[in-house]
């Protein structure tokens, strides 16, 4: 038997919406659409992703379950930096959309 991407993304999805938010879900979702705002963690050394607390290594995975949309490695690379770079400021807040399939900081 043979699972497709999207077959495999929804099961992800599914199992991923039975999980605990202890900060809240913020994201905004729709059928072509998914946005958030990743905001840093109460603890200081993760960010909030649909307010599940993720490591920034870790948030184009995470975007990915969580929306649904393929994460191309160039907008995962672009937005790592991003995090990176508010983390060592101290303040994060970033803003992601996909909306047809693109991805947009």
């Amino acid at each position: 038997m043979r699972i497709t991407k999207r077959q495999l993304r929804g099961i992800i999805r599914e199992s991923l919406s039975e999980v605990q938010r202890p900060w809240g879900t913020y994201a905004q979702k729709g059928s072509n659409y998914w946005s958030d705002v990743i905001v840093m963690s109460p603890n200081g050394d993760s960010v909030l992703v649909d307010g599940l607390e993720t490591y920034v290594r870790d948030v184009p995975r995470q975007l990915e379950a969580w929306s649904g949309f393929p994460v191309d490695a160039a907008f995962a690379e672009e937005l790592v930096a991003e995090l990176k770079n508010q983390m060592r400021s101290g303040y994060v807040e970033v803003g992601v959309t996909v909306e047809n399939g693109v991805w947009r900081i």
